[in-house]
């Protein structure tokens, strides 16, 4: 075979070999893009069923009331005695103001998922915050015990996780203890009640959107349904996690969240 041949047949061999390796990659190229297809696909889906779940629960919390609503206002068309009709009216405005609170949580869970509403980060001094909480609301039945400690938050929406992990307990218990502790690198708060507790079973969606215990007398009470959901959303858009375990003595249940401290402080 001549220097020409060889030339040839060695040209040959690199130019299928490098054809054989551009249509690998190719096909690799290829089968990556179905996966991430795939992936995208499932999301979707999963984003959709999502989006249908919450309209089905959100139409089912609001049918109540609304229901209650029409009732009472068919009942003011007669003549009732005065009493009567002031309770009537008394219970109208508990229902819209229910509903008022409904759609202001799923505004704010909508906006802040959304990423439009930038998340103010600023030091905040966590027992401080806790202690103002208690004071606007059932101060008697809270036993507060916080150590002084430092997170980076948005105050608005730290004050409103501790607002309704707290009004959590008191619907359900009769004494609260809030704690405050150090954790470093993290916070831990932790919000206890001497209620029934919660179910082993329930314990992984007790931060669901819209899940209940007792549905009749969570509503009765006031709740809305979402405010453990947006205890969870702002621990996480906070890079923290909240998570309930029931008490080990089997008096109630705790509920605690666990925060980045303020990275000064820390160190």
């Amino acid at each position: 075979m001549t220097v020409d041949a060889l030339e040839l047949v060695v040209g040959a061999i690199i130019g299928g070999l490098a054809a054989v390796l551009a249509a690998w990659r190719l096909i690799a190229r290829g089968r990556a893009l179905q996966r991430h297809n795939q992936a995208f696909a499932r999301r979707v889906e999963e984003v959709l069923a999502a989006q249908q779940q919450l309209l089905a629960d959100t139409s089912h919390e609001l049918r109540t009331p609304l229901t209650t609503v029409r009732g009472n206002l068919d009942l003011l068309e007669r003549e009732l005695p005065p009493a009567e009709r002031a309770e009537v009216l008394a219970e109208s405005r508990e229902e819209v103001d229910r509903m008022a609170r409904l759609v202001r949580d799923l505004l704010l869970l909508a906006e802040s998922g959304s990423g439009e509403v930038p998340l103010e980060r600023v030091p905040l001094r966590l027992d401080l915050l806790a202690r103002d909480v208690v004071e606007r609301l059932d101060g008697d039945r809270i036993r507060i015990d916080a150590e002084p400690v430092t997170v980076l938050g948005d105050e608005d929406r730290v004050r409103q996780l501790i607002g309704n992990l707290v009004q959590n307990a008191l619907r359900h218990g009769t004494q609260v203890t809030l704690s405050v502790r150090r954790r470093p690198p993290d916070v831990l708060l932790s919000v206890e009640d001497d209620g029934p507790g919660v179910p082993p079973e329930a314990l992984e969606r007790i931060f669901d959107r819209f899940f209940r215990l007792d549905r009749g007398r969570s509503r009765a009470r006031g709740g809305s349904g979402l405010g453990l959901a947006i205890v969870r959303h702002v621990a996480e858009e906070h890079g923290g996690k909240a998570w309930a375990e029931n008490r080990q003595d089997g008096r109630g249940a705790r509920f605690l969240v666990s925060l980045p401290a303020e990275p000064s402080w820390v160190s």
